[in-house]
């Protein structure tokens, strides 16, 4: 068989790009542990303490009796009672907290909140489509059946949670050994986050996180020897996913990157199928809502108005790289208002870039810092009934951080252990390369926050245990 030219050099690519996403694993972990003193507030070490000692029970030789024995119970489980543990429970967990609670929304949580409530009262969505619309339907629905109430919202985010559950399930069911993949489920069902923050009232995390679940597997499919089909309905998922949140718009790009790195050729028709029968499936989703705007606005708007606004913000004289109210301070009523003002913050956030880039380095190294080195930022969303937390507001950083820590310090020590081995890049460690470092490259540019890594943590976990799996192996080998 005559090798194929472009192996070479796709093979080369495949490395450099797993190269960098382990070594964005080791600068996370650096950015973990510098978050406590850059804060100025030493019992952020607390957290990173149980961290430290959760992931050295899942990797170091001692622990193995202990482990063996978890994975020993977890594999006598017969399916239902695993789909209860699975499931179950981690709906229970976050029903109970937002009924004990009761939050209050807030923000831009509180917003589309309102938003859906007009929709499902008037039909009719708002014509300056500041949000992406995919929450503010979803909401509507809910209202319409149960009532437009926060509770309503807040509980209604446990079928996407199930749904995120369920999804992450099918992909380690065929990434991983069955016990691996059960476990790995656990982590991602039972992670804190995952279940905390329902209570922030969310507007986009949920749903966007299936989807991207939903189309991470269709590329995996694709990769697999799947053909069009894995595609298409992979790019329905990530069309349903940019009109939910319109950073996924990038999409295409991601898919195509993938496959061609996971095929390790540039030349393969079956790939380039699935590309083009992705494209269909975003388009399809996306070009009724696409064409609406037109409609509105006179000229295209793909998803949303915001984006402009949010990199002003971020990118602005007085900005420190997260949330600015800078480019809401100008009052806004109808959608020719909104186009010129998108204009005029896309405009002023270039120059900014363009002319100041010591002071766009400095905001971005702050974003990646906000965005990679803490999951606690959401905390202060979460209320009771509208009232302060009290002694819960530290518990539950301390239960987010040290979740995010231990994945962190996890994903640090399989990417080193990766280094040191010149191991090749899965199919999994690509996939979960290109959306982390996707993000990491975005939110250099947008405002940073912690709620930006979240999207990525499941396909993280199922890296991690998917590179703990292989060591082991190799181990017995």
């Amino acid at each position: 068989m005559t090798p194929n030219p472009a192996s070479g050099p796709m093979r080369l690519a495949a490395a450099l790009l797993a190269g960098v996403f382990r070594l964005a694993g080791l600068a996370a972990l650096g950015l973990l542990l510098f978050f406590p003193s850059f804060k100025g507030r030493p019992e952020g070490w607390l957290p990173l303490i149980a961290s430290a000692a959760t992931a050295a029970g899942l990797c170091v030789p001692v622990a193995a009796r202990f482990r063996g024995r978890v994975l020993d119970i977890l594999g006598r489980l017969s399916l239902g009672p695993f789909l209860i543990l699975a499931l179950g429970l981690p709906a229970l967990l976050q029903a109970g907290l937002v009924l004990c609670l009761r939050p209050a929304p807030a923000f831009d949580g509180l917003f589309v909140l309102q938003e859906a409530a007009r929709l499902a009262q008037t039909g009719a969505m708002s014509p300056l489509t500041y949000y992406a619309p995919g929450q503010i339907w979803y909401y509507a629905l809910l209202f319409k059946t149960f009532g437009a109430t926060p509770l309503v919202a807040q509980l209604g985010q446990a079928p996407l949670f199930l749904g995120m559950i369920l999804a992450f399930h099918a992909m380690a069911r065929r990434a991983l050994p069955p016990l691996p993949a059960r476990l790995a489920t656990l982590a991602m069902a039972f992670y804190p986050s995952m279940i905390l923050y329902a209570l922030v009232t969310p507007y986009y995390f949920y749903l966007y996180t299936l989807m991207i679940l939903l189309m991470a597997g269709r590329w995996l499919a694709v990769a697999r020897g799947g053909g069009a089909g894995a595609g298409f309905t992979g790019g329905l998922a990530a069309g349903f996913g940019a009109l939910t949140k319109a950073v996924l718009l990038v999409a295409p790009v991601q898919a195509l990157a993938f496959w061609l790195l996971s095929a390790r050729s540039f030349f393969q028709r079956r790939v380039w199928a699935a590309w083009l029968a992705f494209l269909v499936g975003m388009v399809i989703v996306i070009a009724p809502w696409a064409w609406r705007n037109r409609q509105v606005f006179g000229e295209p708007v793909l998803v949303c108005t915001s984006g402009p606004l949010v990199l002003w913000s971020a990118n602005n004289p007085e900005s420190d790289g997260l949330y600015s109210p800078l480019p809401d301070t100008t009052r806004i009523d109808t959608p020719d208002e909104m186009l010129r003002h998108m204009r005029y913050c896309r405009d002023q956030a270039k120059a900014r870039i363009l002319f100041h880039p010591g002071a766009f380095l400095r905001l971005a190294a702050r974003k990646l810092l906000h965005t990679w080195g803490t999951e606690t930022s959401y905390v202060e969303l979460i209320n009771r009934g509208g009232a302060p937390l009290g002694p819960l507001d530290p518990a539950l950083r301390f239960i987010t951080q040290a979740g995010w820590g231990t994945l962190v310090i996890l994903w640090a020590f399989v990417a080193a252990r990766a280094l040191v081995r010149r191991r090749p890049a899965t199919p999994v460690e690509l996939a979960t390369a290109i959306l982390v470092l996707s993000k990491g490259v975005i939110y250099s540019f947008y405002e940073g926050g912690a709620r930006h890594h979240l999207p990525v943590v499941p396909l993280l976990i199922l890296y991690v245990v998917s590179e703990l799996v292989a060591d082991r192996r190799s181990e017995i080998a």
